[in-house]
């Protein structure tokens, strides 16, 4: 409760700002009316996340008959990459073993970020549309509108000393868990940073950069395990629409406006 307090004042101080006669709390039943469809669009950016930079690495054939090269990777219930190793199991053993026609190539760590960036994206836009919002999905690098929402966030993870870094996919693991900032911004007011590079920076192969949370950014934050399930992906999504119904609510003018 306390946390959804805060994310509504910060979201109202970086909102336009509602005359008192037109301000309304929300609902204490927690039942949020949905929006009509089309009254604020919501563009969802792809999440930041870093990964290392290397090519494939085909794994050796076997000489008894000839490789041919199939892409291959472990992954979770909902589809994502594993961002760790899979755990070695006497029935994998044996069937790596017994597979003497094909030479596997592994996804490199940049086909596994993508695969993640796109399961939470095309997840929270699903919720949102289902929510009744005009739900778009705005690529990195494309250019932001002039009006609507945006959602945004970076993928984390906590190092040795409890410090929140930008998760490095394809770098050294230090826990079992990811992290997930998520932001919402009014693309008609000056954009505010969800979040920061640390300063001085904190350099480490192993990881992605040091970074700080804004505390003038409305932001959530969410744990889940590094293999995360289609449930997992599906509850954080409805969580974000929640929520961001919930600010609507609070706030009487149309973020749109």
């Amino acid at each position: 409760m306390l946390l959804r307090l805060c994310i509504v004042f910060a979201f109202i101080a970086v909102s336009s700002v509602a005359s008192p006669t037109t301000q309304r709390a929300a609902p204490e039943s927690g039942d949020v009316p949905p929006r009509p469809a089309g009254a604020t669009t919501v563009y969802v950016s792809d999440f930041d996340l870093d990964f290392v930079r290397r090519e494939p690495s085909p794994k050796p054939a076997p000489r008894t008959s000839p490789p041919s090269r199939t892409r291959s990777t472990s992954r979770a219930p909902s589809g994502v990459p594993r961002l760790g190793p899979p755990a070695a199991t006497p029935e994998s053993s044996e069937s790596q073993s017994s597979d003497s026609s094909d030479a596997a190539i592994e996804e490199t760590p940049a086909e596994q970020a993508n695969a993640l960036v796109n399961a939470v994206s095309d997840n929270i836009i699903r919720a949102l549309r289902k929510a009744g919002y005009d739900a778009r999905r705005l690529s990195r690098g494309a250019p932001l509108p002039e009006q609507g929402v945006r959602i945004r966030g970076v993928f984390a993870e906590a190092d040795e000393q409890n410090r929140a870094r930008r998760l490095l996919v394809g770098g050294e693991s230090v826990g079992p868990n990811i992290i997930l900032f998520v932001g919402v911004n009014n693309l008609k007011k000056p954009e505010q940073p969800l979040y920061e590079l640390a300063s001085p920076p904190a350099p480490d192969p192993r990881h992605g950069p040091v970074i700080t949370v804004t505390p003038y950014a409305p932001a959530e934050r969410f744990e889940l395990p590094r293999d995360p399930s289609d449930d997992e992906l599906k509850k954080v999504a409805a969580k974000i629409a929640t929520d961001l119904s919930a600010l609507v609510a609070a706030n009487s003018l149309s973020l749109a406006q």
